[in-house]
Order: C-alpha cells, then structure tokens, then sequence
C-alpha cells in the first residue's frame, strides 16, 4: 500500500480553521453519530488520508475520538435540585449551559454565608482569569 496523505496537504495549505478535538486536539473532519438503544453517541471524525492497496481500490483512513452522547441524563438526575444537565462534548456550548443553569440554581437552593463568600471569591477570580485570557486574543 503506497501512502497518499489528506487532499488539504497536497500543494496547499487548508486555511480555513476547523474545529479542534476536545479528546485528542487534533482537527475534526466531520462528526458521526452511532444510534444504541435509542440513544446517540458522537465521535469525531479524523481524516488520516487514504492508500491505495495491491488491487487499486482506494481505501480511506479514518481516526474516531468518541464525544460521548449529547445529554448524561443518568449523571445529570443527582444534580436536577441545581438543574444541571451534563453534556458530552459533541455539544459545544456546553460551558456556558453549565452557567446558565448554576446562576439559575442560586435561587433554587440554601446556601450558608461561608458557602456564598466562597462562591463570590471563585467568581471574581473566574472573572479576572476570563478578561486576562480575552486580552491574549487582543
């Protein structure tokens, strides 16, 4: 088998930015979804290229990283007083989900003083790490 490597290194350089693979950093091709028991799981697809074998055919290599599903829902019901649904990575906004749903559980849920101080001092530590990594982009 002669190794003849992905289309965007043969001449060119790609220069559109693809999205990188939360499991491996490297460069997602296309995500597939494999339908179990009713559920989805997702992989990301890494194109490594294709050979040609003894016969001719064209054989395409593939690298799969799986994403997990898009919803933990068995994880995610010992968290339902905060309203948290944990999501697998397929889901990019996934952080900010996570947010959304911790701002909305304050005021579903007692937290003692001690708690709420440690909670405001993470945050604004969160903050100034956010603006310091935004000014980097700059």
């Amino acid at each position: 088998m002669s190794e003849v490597g992905p289309k965007e290194h043969q001449g060119k350089e790609e220069s559109v930015s693809r999205p990188k693979c939360p499991r491996c950093g490297g460069v997602i091709s296309y995500i597939e979804h494999q339908k179990k028991g009713g559920k989805y799981y997702y992989y990301a697809v890494h194109y490594l290229g294709y050979t040609k074998t003894s016969n001719g055919k064209v054989k395409k290599n593939v690298r799969k990283c799986y994403l997990g599903p898009k919803a933990y829902n068995y994880v995610s019901r010992t968290h339902s007083d905060l309203g948290i649904v944990f999501e697998g990575a397929v889901e990019e906004r996934r952080v900010i989900h996570y947010l959304d749903a911790f701002i909305m559980s304050l005021t579903k849920i007692e937290l003692d003083r001690p708690t709420l101080i440690e909670i405001i001092n993470k945050l604004k530590y969160l903050t100034q790490r956010l603006e310091e990594i935004v000014k980097e982009y700059e």
